[in-house]
């Protein structure tokens, strides 16, 4: 069962590669992937994944399960970056996407890539000149920018358009969707084979 996770990690990161607009993921591999269970805990990674990435993703599931609690739906997609909450830091941005079986939540499919530029006084949001958080980018606080499979649109624009490139940024968000959708595909297809408990 362990093995057949890891395979669907292994599928995220080959798709992020393959599809992604940022050289720094699919040149530079600043990025990461993971499955996560219901209460935060890591499933699966890849002995490719970044362990300085991986080891905030259990902290952010627990602090987007911590502010969403019960009202948590199948089609719901969330973004986090916020490091006083789980996240890195800023330009890593992290989206957890709910898998669910039979209505009930099983586990997150977790994806977090390097977005080259999230706003902030200097191009690519990187500088040892800053003096606070705000000078850094947009900081993400635990946001549901997909409800019950619906997009957020005016959110989404307001975010990319905060940032320089945004047509790479939306790019690299449309990845990160695609990829964490085909994740919950195969893990579904591993629960009516499996089961749940076995699964998570």
């Amino acid at each position: 069962m362990r093995e057949s996770l890891v395979a669907v990690v292994k599928e995220m990161r080959a798709n992020i590669i393959h599809s992604s607009y940022s050289s720094i993921i699919y040149e530079g591999h600043d990025f990461s992937c993971a499955l996560v269970s219901a209460d935060g805990r890591l499933l699966a990674q890849s002995l490719d994944d970044n362990p300085l990435h991986i080891f905030a993703v259990p902290h952010s599931a627990r602090e987007i399960v911590r502010v969403f609690g019960n009202d948590i739906h199948e089609g719901d997609v969330f973004l986090h970056n916020d490091p006083y909450t789980g996240g890195t830091h800023l330009n890593d941005v992290l989206m957890l996407y709910p898998v669910f079986s039979a209505g009930r939540l099983v586990l997150f499919a977790a994806a977090r890539c390097h977005w080259g530029d999230v706003g902030g006084s200097t191009p690519g949001s990187l500088s040892g000149r800053v003096t606070e958080i705000l000078q850094e980018g947009i900081r993400i606080v635990p946001t549901r920018i997909c409800e019950k499979g619906k997009l957020n649109e005016p959110f989404l624009q307001l975010l990319f358009q905060n940032m320089r490139n945004p047509a790479e940024r939306e790019g690299d968000f449309k990845t990160m969707l695609g990829t964490s959708r085909k994740a919950a595909e195969h893990v579904k297809r591993l629960i009516v084979r499996f089961g749940v408990e076995k699964t998570a």
